[in-house]
């Protein structure tokens, strides 16, 4: 099983954090991706907003590339690990939703 994340608002960063990890634990989820965009996606450049999530097996932080252009954040800018969706966040979201991947909005 798959699951993808969205974290849209940077009050729901910690629940992402908790949410992510305790999933990662479970043996039938293989991959987790997590992406953040809108106000949440500073998280992304705050290495200790998302360093449960950056130690945890299975699970991959995307950076929304729309909302980084918004925000003026530069993929250097970047926490390491994180990488930026190939498109805009919503458009990863969507696409692993096609492929069979389980959404979750926190």
């Amino acid at each position: 099983m798959n699951v993808i994340i969205q974290v849209s608002e940077k009050e729901k960063i910690d629940m992402a954090n908790v949410v992510a990890t305790h999933l990662a634990t479970e043996k039938d989820i293989e991959h987790i991706e997590v992406v953040f965009l809108e106000t949440a996606i500073h998280a992304v450049t705050d290495e200790k907003a998302i360093k449960p999530m950056l130690g945890a097996d299975k699970v991959k932080v995307m950076a929304c590339r729309t909302s980084m252009e918004m925000h003026n954040i530069k993929p250097s800018d970047l926490v390491h690990g994180v990488e930026a969706t190939p498109k805009g966040g919503f458009v990863e979201i969507l696409r692993k939703q096609q492929d069979g991947w389980y959404y979750i909005h926190v």
